[in-house]
């Protein structure tokens, strides 16, 4: 092939390089948020138009004039160098340095350097002795030389990238590393005269091929996928804590989350063994288990809450190789099940008091408060219940009437506070000489009633007339002397004197009445 259909042949390729370049931009718009992305799309877009352009300076078609499609065309290749430096540094992570500032400084000198390209029919600092010796002028070297120190600084960040990351990331850090090299060959070829065709700049070509590689990086390895966008946006804003282990279960990765959970950066901690970070890994973890759940507390300022979890990594040959463990703050969570169990504690109590209330009001409103017996409310309800056992068992029940003896009189001449130990010593005698099933209740002032179920009226008079004899034994000191008060009682059974409540009380009141006035002391039962 000669050299007229090689620049042809060449032409073509470079109007083809242009339309992949453009849209490799198009494809890497649509990743813009993606660290680095921006940056690449600068370099893609100054390698187009450097292609573009030298196309066109090719073309026998387009000549405007000798030297205007070169002009133009160093407007895109001082974006190239550029470009990859601050591409390269954010997708290795070397972009410490990178700011608005040093970014800026970036521009320098392409602006100068275009300055003189423009300006050079005054000076020839770019053309030099171009024309008759085939030399380009300072300015181009000194450009070549400052481009290839940011392509250098650029190569260096993909090696050591290279050389420190995972399997999973190998291929695509090779590839992209693989791109530069490619590009300065065909830059190199061109710049020392060594190419086929002299006359021929093999730049453009270099970093077209650079392109298809990036590209092919982007696309097959999801470059900005698996890297930047998935690590920094999704790792680093997450809330739990993730930790990365190895198979010894040392640190191998954090993210901040992680980091600040375990109050160390993953430079302090890397290496590791995550029980000496964290001493519940080694109490908790299982020995089988590829998931496992417990919680445990820093100590601090604030006390903290977080649930541990880890799940086992395999590889393709379901091995495990790893674990993905996850420190998830539960304190919000923890806190509010302590709020509600003390809730819980507390409601439980007032219940137990608002239950043990109920039971005294119940007490209070059937007890008699001087005496401790039943009132005579809840006479009446017991009453009528045992009435209703006794008739359905066909059974006996009877029920005395009692009244202290001149009781007014014993008020007047002592007080009532003597009275009222009268009172109270009955009671008391009530309850310790009656049966358990027997209600006794103090039925109004002097009064008092006992029920007694499944006695007949020969068996209730005895035992009441027993309670009067022990009852006229008490004497009180009243003074310098003792006084004793005897009682009078009134005795009415079922079946023979009623069935229902007002039946037997109104018979045995009036075997009551009967008592006191045949002398009291005494006790009689009702008559038929």
């Amino acid at each position: 092939m000669d050299d007229r259909t090689f620049i042809i042949v060449y032409d073509f390729v470079l109007f083809v390089a242009f339309f992949i370049a453009a849209w490799i931009v198009t494809v890497t718009w649509r990743w813009r948020q993606a660290p680095g992305s921006k940056a690449l799309m600068i370099m893609m877009i100054g390698e187009g138009w450097w292609t573009l352009c030298y196309a066109l300076q090719l073309s026998p078609m387009i000549r405007p004039e000798p030297y205007f499609w070169s002009k133009l065309m160093f407007l895109g290749v001082v974006m190239v160098p550029a470009g990859f430096l601050v591409w390269a540094a954010r997708h290795t992570k070397y972009e410490g340095w990178l700011n608005k500032f040093t970014i800026s400084l970036l521009f320098i000198e392409p602006l100068v350097y275009n300055i003189i390209v423009w300006t050079d029919p005054w000076h020839k600092w770019f053309s030099g002795d171009f024309a008759t010796t085939g030399i380009l002028g300072i300015a181009f070297w000194l450009h070549t030389l400052y481009s290839y120190v940011l392509l250098t600084v650029g190569g260096v960040m993909l090696f050591l990238n290279l050389l420190q990351v995972t399997k999973a990331h190998r291929m695509q850090a090779l590839l992209v590393f693989l791109g530069l090299p490619l590009s300065s060959v065909a830059n190199i070829i061109t710049v020392l005269g060594i190419a086929p065709v002299k006359s021929i700049d093999f730049s453009p070509i270099g970093f077209f091929v650079a392109g298809i590689i990036f590209t092919y990086a982007q696309l097959r390895h999801r470059l900005f996928d698996l890297i930047p966008l998935a690590r920094n946006k999704v790792l680093e804003n997450m809330i739990e804590g993730v930790i990365v282990l190895d198979i010894e279960d040392r640190i191998i990765d954090a993210n901040k989350s992680g980091e600040k959970i375990l109050g160390a950066t993953i430079n302090e901690m890397l290496g590791k063994e995550f029980y000496s970070v964290l001493p519940a890994w080694q109490n908790e973890q299982p020995k089988t288990a590829a998931k496992i759940g417990t919680s445990f507390v820093f100590e601090g300022s604030q006390k903290r809450f977080f649930e541990l979890s880890a799940t086992t990594l395999y590889n393709n040959k379901s091995q495990p190789y790893g674990k993905l463990v996850i420190l998830r703050d539960i304190t919000d969570i923890k806190n509010i099940q302590i709020a509600l169990k003390k809730a819980n504690e507390t409601l439980s109590q007032k219940l137990a008091e608002i239950e043990a209330l109920q039971v005294k009001l119940k007490e209070e409103a059937i007890r008699d408060p001087l005496t401790g017996l039943y009132n005579r409310r809840f006479l009446q309800e017991t009453l009528k219940r045992e009435l209703a056992h006794t008739v359905r068992g066909n059974l006996p029940l009877s029920i005395a009437m009692l009244d202290l003896d001149h009781f007014k009189i014993i008020n007047d001449t002592y007080g009532h506070s003597v009275g009222d130990i009268f009172l109270v010593s009955l009671a008391n005698l009530l309850l310790h000489k009656t049966r358990s099933s027997d209600v006794c209740c103090r039925y109004g002032g002097e009064e008092f009633v006992i029920v007694m179920p499944a006695a007949t009226l020969g068996e209730a008079t005895t035992r009441i007339d027993q309670l009067r004899l022990e009852f006229s034994k008490i004497k009180i000191e009243t003074g310098d002397e003792k006084t004793s008060i005897t009682l009078s009682g009134g005795v009415a059974g079922y079946p023979v004197h009623g069935n229902s409540n007002q039946a037997l009380l109104d018979a045995a009141d009036r075997a009551l009445y009967e008592a006191k006035n045949t002398g009291r002391n005494r006790v009689v039962v009702a008559k038929h």
